[in-house]
């Protein structure tokens, strides 16, 4: 069977100029397709391996990430049979091995990555199997909670377990929650905290919108046109929206949700604040400024004082 290895990049080809060589060497697929999902800084294909078998699209306009419309369209733009769905920090070790039997669920592929640092938003499926279930939940954003939503709806497709990869078939390039999240690099307690707060955050909101919208093949999708210059756009209206409602409830929770998180504040006192002061977040970036920044280095340290004094004394306290 053909065997289509899909990858979406925005902002991230210093991961994918790594990668995509690594995955270039690889024998056994008919086809790399590398969308490129509106980055700032266009991709070039002489930028990538001189591999035949590689492609290079671009969908432009897009104003944020969005790991669940950019992967549907590139499964919609792949041709294999099989698909290796693998994010631009990651590629199949030497140990890989995608007709192996362990890969299969009655008879055809249906694997998700298992272990730490990501390698859980790798699978490999049946094409098959993927447009059975309508593919990603193109309301989910952000990050986190996309590859369950997917695995749950397989699972209840074939009535039993999907399998996993396991964890040394994949490689991956190890990087920071905050880059994860919300594509912001650089290292420090600070953006590590502020990285944690925005996947919790995310992985909240998307598991809400699973809940109040399950996702099926006749859910309304995402549709792409072709522009004169050779790249993509969304079409205009054909993007899935939640009802108002729920969208505003859903939004406030995230909202929640980051700044708790962020800054050791519980929800019944955040509900206080104005909410110029903890705002959502613009174009899928939480702004934190000047005053969020010198709380958490003081009022939230000052806070986790008394916590620390009662894991100090948690002995004690236990008799």
């Amino acid at each position: 069977m053909s065997l289509s290895i899909v990858t979406v990049c925005m902002n991230r080809s210093h991961h994918l100029l790594q990668s995509a060589p690594r995955v270039t060497a690889l024998p056994w697929h008919t086809e790399h397709l590398v969308v490129d999902w509106s980055s700032s800084q266009p991709l070039r294909r002489e930028q990538l391996p001189p591999d035949p078998r590689l492609r290079l699209l671009r969908v432009d306009g897009e104003r944020q990430w969005n790991l669940c419309r950019a992967y549907n369209f590139a499964v919609a733009q792949s041709r294999g049979e099989l698909i290796l769905k693998l994010d631009a920090d990651a590629w199949p070790s030497a140990r890989f091995d995608p007709g192996a039997p362990q890969l299969a669920v009655a008879g055809r592929p249906c694997a998700f990555g298992s272990g730490g640092e990501g390698r859980k938003g790798q699978m490999l499926l049946a094409r098959s199997l993927f447009e059975a279930v309508g593919g990603f939940h193109e309301l989910l954003v952000g990050y986190g909670f996309d590859d369950k939503d997917l695995r749950i709806r397989l699972n209840q497709l074939l009535g039993t377990e999907s399998a996993w990869i396991p964890a040394d078939w994949l490689e991956l390039i190890s990087h920071t929650d905050a880059e994860r999240a919300g594509g912001q690099t650089g290292a420090g307690a600070l953006l590590a905290s502020q990285g944690l707060a925005a996947m919790r955050a995310s992985r909240l909101a998307n598991r809400l919108v699973a809940a109040h919208a399950p996702w099926s093949a006749g859910s309304g999708h995402c549709s792409y046109a072709r522009e004169p210059g050779g790249g993509w756009r969304l079409v205009a209206g054909s993007r899935p929206q939640l009802e108002a409602e729920c969208a505003d409830e859903i939004d406030h929770a995230r909202r929640m949700t980051f700044w708790s998180c962020f800054l050791a504040i519980p929800d019944i006192f955040l509900e206080e604040l104005p909410i110029k002061l903890v705002p959502p977040p613009r174009s899928g970036q939480w702004q934190v400024r000047w005053w969020h920044r010198l709380w958490w280095h003081c009022g939230r340290r000052l806070l986790h004082g008394p916590s620390l004094l009662l894991s100090l004394g948690r002995g004690r306290l236990g008799r």
